[in-house]
């Protein structure tokens, strides 16, 4: 998944570049790296007073290029779908003074799709579900089944390219998400971080 540097020079023109009234609908970006309708992309967010950067996943929905004459920048339109669409409103909130920033999370969550296999520590039968966000300590697990504040786990990833699957103990950390939970991994000692990073770095760069 290609990444795209959205940065704007103030908060009013990220505001400007939002698409829509009530609800943000969508995001015009600057850009002269060609993206075409439907590609995945990951968008690095940043604007002027903003204290950290955010990324967030977003699907292109049409690119055009420079028009000097009529002083059009090269660029395009994004939109964001479930939690990155949400993401994408919280940012418009901070742009226009209704909330603040903050970076609580000590290792940014890399945005990602990928379905997983994952059951609970005390059964063997396995569920399916899908992780939208990871880090070295934890992970975004979306799935239907009713989770509790921390029951654990064993998360099974498939890096892109692997016949085996990454097996990961983890537990529940929060359930404040409607269409899944946050998990927390677990005995993360030297050997299992670094493989563990290796796993994030594969998917993110799948």
């Amino acid at each position: 998944m290609r990444k795209l540097r959205c940065h704007y020079r103030s908060r009013q023109a990220f505001l400007a570049a939002l698409v829509g009234e009530a609800a943000v609908d969508g995001l015009r970006v600057y850009t002269t790296e060609r993206f075409d309708p439907g590609e995945e992309l990951l968008c690095e967010i940043y604007f002027t007073g903003l204290p950290g950067k955010m990324i967030l996943r977003a699907i292109g929905a049409k690119w055009h290029g420079a028009r000097p004459r009529l002083a059009v920048r090269a660029g395009g339109l994004l939109r964001c779908v479930g939690s990155e669409w949400r993401k994408l409103q919280y940012l418009r909130a901070v742009a226009e003074g209704k909330a603040t920033f903050e970076q609580r999370r000590k290792h940014m969550r890399q945005p990602v799709i990928v379905e997983v296999r994952w059951r609970r520590q005390d059964e063997t039968e396995l569920g399916r579900g899908t992780v939208s966000e990871i880090s070295e300590a934890g992970a975004l697990l979306l799935t239907r089944a009713p989770l509790k504040i921390g029951e654990e786990l064993v998360v099974e990833i498939f890096p892109p390219g692997s016949a085996r699957a990454h097996a990961v103990q983890a537990f529940v950390r929060n359930t404040d998400h409607p269409d899944g939970v946050g998990i927390e991994f677990l005995n993360r000692d030297s050997g299992g971080l670094n493989r563990l990073r290796e796993v994030i770095r594969r998917l993110v760069d799948e």
